[in-house]
């Protein structure tokens, strides 16, 4: 019965015919359906009423035969063309060609977002979805709890999709164009902690498992990232000149660092001491210090931070912990270049390898001491 099913799981009933010229016309008409019994029963009806037809209307080659001035040949043309190929059909179209310069991820993330706006919207000639329809979609994504980033790659991927069909085929309109949200600072989210805060979330900290106990303080007394934690082996926590660090660096193919800059020996509080951080380490000897968390998504701390979006006892990110480590080491006066050295920052036009330039270890260490101090006065 000419019957197939595209990418997205929709029924659609296709025909290739040849005219008398010799030329192949495709036919494809969507049947809004994804169960093949419906899809069988509408593709009955369908040749049915075309059955019933008179035939001036149906055959090519009656329609020759009218004088061709005459307007009863336009409608043999107008009875195949508003069978325009369904969205499913061209959106793989561009995939297969875009293919060839996409990673296998990308791949996979454009089936995503373009299978999620048909699934929504249904599958439609491209030209069938106006302004309208593409708002509702986008208001869809902001009613779904997704990220502003996550929703801006849903309309920046689709945008893509329709500017590419409009470079193709006529009457085509990119209705996403001027819809991606802006960008706002979440000054908010990314200030740093207050000391109300910080206590608040010590205590929490305290009561959580212990790796997720130690990644919460790792952050909040070194300012390090989500992922430079996550992503650490029980040898990267070092004694150097008898100063215990963590060693963050890229030294094995699971691991990344964001910048050159953020290669570096972070000096560890004597409060994560103390609290025997060292002792937990040392039982995880071998191999990763935080196997519980598995690599997605090109690192490991994917699954740290949703599960600290979930749980964290006040309403800002784990990133601000960095904010407010590099907040704390400026009221204490710290020089740029040791706070850069921290942090794996870059100060200005000067870069600093891992060891903050001509810093030592025992400098940063004293550095560190005196402008956390009030961190461990919270726990």
């Amino acid at each position: 019965m000419n019957l197939w099913l595209s990418p997205h799981g929709i029924w659609y009933y296709r025909k290739v015919t040849t005219l008398p010229c010799g030329r192949r016309k495709e036919i494809k008409k969507s049947l809004h359906t994804r169960d093949k019994l419906t899809a069988r029963s509408k593709v009955a009806q369908l040749l049915a009423c075309v059955r019933s037809r008179p035939k001036s209307g149906v055959e090519p080659a009656e329609a020759s035969e009218t004088p061709p001035n005459q307007s009863s040949t336009k409608p043999v043309a107008r009875a195949v063309k508003p069978l325009a190929s369904l969205l499913s059909v061209l959106s793989d179209r561009y995939q297969k060609e875009k293919a060839l310069s996409w990673a296998p991820k990308e791949r996979k993330n454009q089936k995503h977002y373009l299978g999620s706006f048909i699934e929504a919207l249904g599958d439609r000639p491209a030209a069938g979805y106006n302004k309208a329809d593409v708002v509702m979609f986008k208001d869809g994504l902001l009613n779904s709890g997704k990220s502003p980033t996550t929703i801006n790659k849903y309309l920046q991927k689709l945008s893509l999709l329709f500017n590419w069909l409009a470079n193709h085929q006529e009457g085509i309109v990119n209705h996403f164009a001027g819809l991606k949200l802006q960008r706002v600072k979440e000054t908010k989210a990314r200030s740093g902690y207050t000391m109300e805060e910080r206590q608040r979330f010590v205590q929490w900290a305290k009561r959580q498992e212990p790796y997720r106990r130690w990644i919460a303080l790792l952050g909040l007394y070194t300012g390090a990232r989500a992922n430079e934690i996550c992503q650490l082996y029980a040898d990267d926590v070092q004694q150097v000149d008898g100063i215990w660090c963590l060693n963050i660096r890229s030294g094995r193919p699971d691991q990344k660092l964001k910048t050159v800059n953020s290669a570096r020996l972070v000096p560890l509080h004597r409060h994560l001491i103390q609290s025997g951080f060292i002792e937990f380490v040392k039982e995880r000897i071998g191999g990763r210090l935080f196997p519980e968390l598995p690599h997605r998504q090109d690192g490991y701390s994917h699954l740290w931070g949703q599960w600290f979006s979930r749980h964290r006892p006040v309403d800002k990110d784990f990133h601000s912990l960095r904010h407010t480590v590099g907040t704390a080491l400026k009221d204490h006066g710290v020089p740029l270049q040791y706070a850069a050295a921290i942090l794996g920052h870059t100060n200005g036009a000067i870069s600093y390898d891992r060891y903050g330039g001509d810093v030592s270890l025992e400098k940063l260490k004293e550095v560190i001491e005196a402008a956390l101090s009030s961190f461990a006065d919270a726990g």
